[in-house]
């Protein structure tokens, strides 16, 4: 959307998709292929417009995804649009920090940002490290395993640590299956079938018992941890630098919150960098040697271009609360605006050969703001980022010392979608081979 001295258009002069556009090329355009789409063939915004719902501009443009995330006038709002569209009220709770705006979300967001800043990732290094040298001693060798389950039990460990802290054994078996089982039924086709329910419900999200059970079951255990540090005065975790910052049952809702949001997308991260080397040995071998060195640039390239390729969410959007005009374009109150992360990245202009795996374009220069948006962006960029980067760089490092990947044969299959994150299909299944 770029800036002009001209009368904005409305979204009734956009390219409008067909009842067929919309039945046959939605899914390929978040979908890997996505700027050869369909619906990519419209242009770079379009609307869909369909009966009983509200309309939607749908884009691919770095420029309209600037216009969009970098709203400062308070006319687009993330939340309203999650609300309409995903159980995120049911997991996270309607007053969080997603679905503030203006000043609330930027008092929530530093409450909860200390944790996240640069210097306490130095600080959890040490621990990380050690958690991926345990679990990778366990994990088998020379077999047929699916990476993403074993990326699982990492992140987990970390969550576990880093985040909630609890070293009482007994305490930690019972946080363990307490988060295992609240994964399993956020995960499970009952809880998307569910999902499924509430969008054609117009956004009502009833109570779900599955899902609040063991909510509870996990907050139980936290609560009772945050009784045990605010009378100990233990220090070194999130929990510890977040308690009394507000009253306790949010802050065990808030700490459940990022295991949710950081556990499966950086597991999946994680399992799509794997994936992407196994079928790539050039760059393996070289990574191989960066990281013997001592280096971490190749590291962080390569998962910068594993997660341009394969962004654990393929879309992100907003949702007018108010007319508004959006650089050239003017834009209705209740208007749905969707940005497909999977077509920006690949865009020919931004990223020749945009398909290939190439971790060669991020070295040397960070990530796009607004062209590289695994992360989503503006106020609402993932609060989490620097510590998934964090997690992908050490595990990569403490992996690849003790092993290499053996791809099973033939091509990678396409990812699935399933709540609505891109998943390898076959759990990036590799095999793992000890080094000499």
């Amino acid at each position: 959307m770029v800036t002009t001295a001209e009368a904005p258009i409305t979204i009734d002069a956009l390219p409008r998709a067909s009842l067929q556009d919309v039945a046959l090329g939605t899914r390929a355009f978040f979908r890997p292929g996505a700027a050869r789409s369909r619906l990519a063939r419209l242009g770079e915004r379009f609307v869909v417009d369909l009966p009983g719902l509200p309309p939607v501009v749908m884009t691919w443009s770095p420029e309209d995804a600037k216009a969009i995330l970098a709203d400062r006038e308070g006319a687009l709002s993330l939340g309203p649009m999650l609300h309409r569209w995903t159980p995120h009220p049911v997991l996270f709770g309607g007053d969080s920090l997603i679905f503030l705006e203006g000043d609330e979300h930027v008092r929530e967001r530093r409450r909860m940002g200390p944790p996240f800043h640069g210097r306490m990732m130095t600080a959890y290094e040490e621990t990380i490290e050690g958690l991926a040298r345990e679990r990778i001693e366990r994990w088998p060798s020379g077999e047929r395993v699916e990476f993403l389950a074993l990326a699982k039990e990492y992140v987990l460990d970390v969550m576990r640590t880093i985040i909630f802290g609890v070293s009482d054994p007994g305490r930690m078996r019972l946080l363990d299956a307490a988060m295992l089982e609240y994964c399993a039924a956020v995960e499970s086709n009952a809880f998307l079938g569910y999902g499924i329910a509430g969008v054609a419900l117009r956004g009502r999200w009833p109570s779900y018992g599955p899902v609040d059970r063991a909510a509870q079951a996990v907050d139980a255990i936290v609560l009772d941890e945050i009784s045990e540090r605010r009378a100990a005065g233990r220090e070194g975790d999130f929990l510890a630098m977040l308690v009394g910052t507000t009253s306790d049952a949010t802050l065990a809702r808030d700490l459940r919150g990022l295991l949710l949001a950081g556990y499966e997308t950086t597991a999946v991260t994680l399992a799509s960098v794997v994936e992407q080397l196994a079928h790539h040995p050039d760059a393996l071998e070289r990574l191989h040697s960066d990281l013997d060195a001592g280096g971490h640039e190749y590291a962080d390239a390569v998962v910068h271009e594993a997660m341009r390729l394969r962004p654990a969410f393929p879309f992100t959007g907003r949702r007018a609360v108010r007319d508004a005009e959006l650089g050239g374009l003017a834009v209705r109150r209740g208007t749905m605006l969707v940005i497909s992360v999977m077509a920006v990245h690949e865009r020919e202009d931004l990223y020749p050969e945009p398909r290939a795996f190439r971790p060669e374009r991020f070295l040397g220069r960070r990530p796009g703001t607004y062209d590289w948006l695994a992360f989503g962006g503006g106020r609402h960029r993932c609060i989490g980022a620097s510590l998934a980067l964090f997690e992908s760089r050490i595990l990569l490092r403490e992996l690849l010392a003790r092993r290499t990947i053996e791809p099973l044969p033939g091509r990678p299959k396409p990812p699935r979608q399933t709540h609505p994150m891109l998943v390898p299909s076959d759990g990036a299944r590799v095999v793992l081979h000890r080094r000499g």
